[in-house]
């Protein structure tokens, strides 16, 4: 996968203040194509609505903890599909506790990043989670 300024990127946050927070610096940094869920459930919406109009979502960001579909759950579900398993996927969650670390990697999560976020950090875990995507 090519890393473009036109990425189709969902980013999956409950918080409202660290959502706006991500999607500030993703359009900072140049990105265009923005779609935005506030919790699991919502993401699998937008997933499939963005498949279906041809324009399927090309990288996930998404928090770990939320309400009605956590994050590790949504992921899940994600690489049970066909369509979605190869979708990149970066965590993105204050819990930095190694079980859930190694929860993600064997769940298949592309890249782990612990919050606080900065605007450095973000990036290049979206270069390096891009980079490696098949």
């Amino acid at each position: 996968m090519k890393l473009t300024n036109t990425l189709r990127i969902l980013v999956v946050e409950d918080d409202v203040d660290t959502r706006n927070l991500i999607k500030v610096i993703l359009r900072k940094t140049g990105f265009k194509n923005l779609s935005s869920a506030v919790d699991g459930e919502d993401a699998l919406k937008v997933m499939k609505v963005s498949y279906m109009e041809d324009k399927p979502i090309q990288l996930i960001l998404a928090d770990w903890n939320m309400p009605r579909l956590d994050g590790i759950s949504f992921l899940n579900k994600l690489k049970q599909s066909n369509d979605f398993k190869e979708v990149p996927f970066l965590m993105i969650t204050a819990d930095s506790d190694r079980a859930h670390v190694v929860e993600a990697i064997n769940s298949g999560v592309s890249g782990y990043l612990i919050k606080p976020i900065t605007p450095d950090k973000l990036n290049q875990k979206i270069v390096q989670v891009v980079k490696n995507a098949p």
